[in-house]
C-alpha cells in the first residue's frame, strides 16, 4: 500500500457518554434506536474507544456520524458531542451532522451543525424518522448540500436477504437512484455497498445518472462475501469506492487488512483513504 496516502475510515459512529448511559430512556421515545441499541450488548462507543481502534489500525482520520434520532434534543446533543470531539482531535475526527427532516426546525439545526464544523450530513435514515426521501424537504436538503459542497451519507437498505436490527428504514436503491438523478453533481455516499445499486452501473443511463454517488464498504463482511468489494471496484471504479468499517459494530483493523489484501496497491490507496480525503476535503479546508 502506498505510504503517501493517509488511511481514512469513512463510516464510524460515536455517541456522547450521556446518551450511552441513558439508552433505556432514549429507547422509550425512539423506536429505531430501541431496535438497534436497547440491549446493553449493542455497542455504543465514545471518542476514546474510536481513537484506540484507529491507532490499532494505523488509521489517521475517521468520518464520524451519530445516529438518526427522531427528537430535536437528542440530535442537538449528538451534534454538539461530535463537534467537541472533532475540535479536540486535531483533524483526526471529521464530523457529520445528524438531521431529521420531519422536524420543523431541521434546517436551522443543520446550519448550526455545519457552522460548528460538520463536513457532511448523515447517516440519513429517512423512513425511520418519518420523512420521504423523494419529498420536498429532501430536495431542499440536496440543494443545500450541492451549494455547500456537502456529501450526504445514506443508509441504503438492501431489499432482500437476512433481517437484522436497523436494516430497514434508510433509503432504497431505487429511491437513491431517483434522488441522485434529480440532483446531478450532489455528492452522495451509499452505505453498505449501496444495497445492490452498484450492480446496475453496467447500464449506461444508470452510470450517467448517478455519477456523483460513492459506495462505502461499511459492514460488508456481515452482508456480503468480502470479495464483493473487488466487484464493486470493477463496476463503480476505484475512485467511487470508500472504506468504512461501521465501528463500533466492527473493528476497523481487521476490515482494513482484508481490503488491502484484496486490492492492488494504487486501488487500496484510493479506496482506503484517498477518495475520502477528496470527498470531504472541500469542507475541511474551510
Amino acid at each position: 500500500m502506498s505510504g503517501h496516502t493517509a488511511l481514512v475510515d469513512a463510516h464510524v459512529h460515536l455517541f456522547p457518554p450521556a446518551q450511552a448511559d441513558a439508552r433505556a430512556q432514549i429507547a422509550e421515545r425512539d423506536g429505531t434506536f430501541a431496535e438497534m441499541y436497547a440491549t446493553p450488548a449493542a455497542k455504543m462507543a465514545g471518542v476514546d474507544a474510536l481513537t484506540a481502534a484507529m491507532d490499532e489500525a494505523g488509521i489517521e482520520s475517521a468520518v464520524a456520524a451519530g445516529f438518526a434520532f427522531r427528537t430535536e434534543s437528542d440530535i442537538e446533543a449528538q451534534n454538539a458531542y461530535l463537534s467537541v470531539c472533532a475540535a479536540a482531535s486535531r483533524g483526526r475526527i471529521w464530523p457529520l451532522a445528524t438531521t431529521n427532516l420531519a422536524l420543523p426546525g431541521w434546517r436551522r439545526a443543520l446550519e448550526a451543525a455545519l457552522a460548528a464544523g460538520a463536513c457532511g450530513v448523515g447517516e440519513l435514515r429517512p423512513h425511520n424518522q418519518g420523512w420521504d426521501p423523494l419529498g420536498p424537504e429532501s430536495h431542499v436538503l440536496c440543494e443545500l448540500a450541492g451549494a455547500a459542497g456537502l456529501p450526504l451519507l445514506w443508509h441504503v437498505s438492501e431489499p432482500i436477504g437476512h433481517a437484522y436490527p436497523g436494516k430497514a428504514g434508510g433509503i432504497s436503491p431505487v429511491e437513491l437512484y431517483r434522488l441522485a438523478a434529480a440532483h446531478p453533481g450532489v455528492r452522495m455516499v451509499a452505505a453498505h455497498l449501496g444495497g445492490g445499486l452498484s450492480f446496475y452501473l453496467d447500464m449506461p443511463e444508470v452510470r450517467k445518472a448517478i455519477d456523483s454517488v460513492y459506495f462505502d464498504t461499511a459492514a460488508v463482511s456481515l452482508l456480503y462475501h468480502i470479495e464483493s468489494v473487488t466487484r464493486l471496484v470493477a463496476l463503480a471504479g476505484a475512485d467511487h469506492v470508500i472504506f468504512g468499517s461501521d465501528f463500533p459494530m466492527l473493528p476497523p483493523a481487521r476490515q482494513l487488512k482484508r481490503l488491502q489484501a484484496l486490492l492492488d496497491d494504487d486501488v487500496a490507496a484510493a479506496v482506503c483513504g484517498g477518495n475520502a480525503g477528496i470527498l470531504y476535503g472541500n469542507r475541511r479546508a474551510r
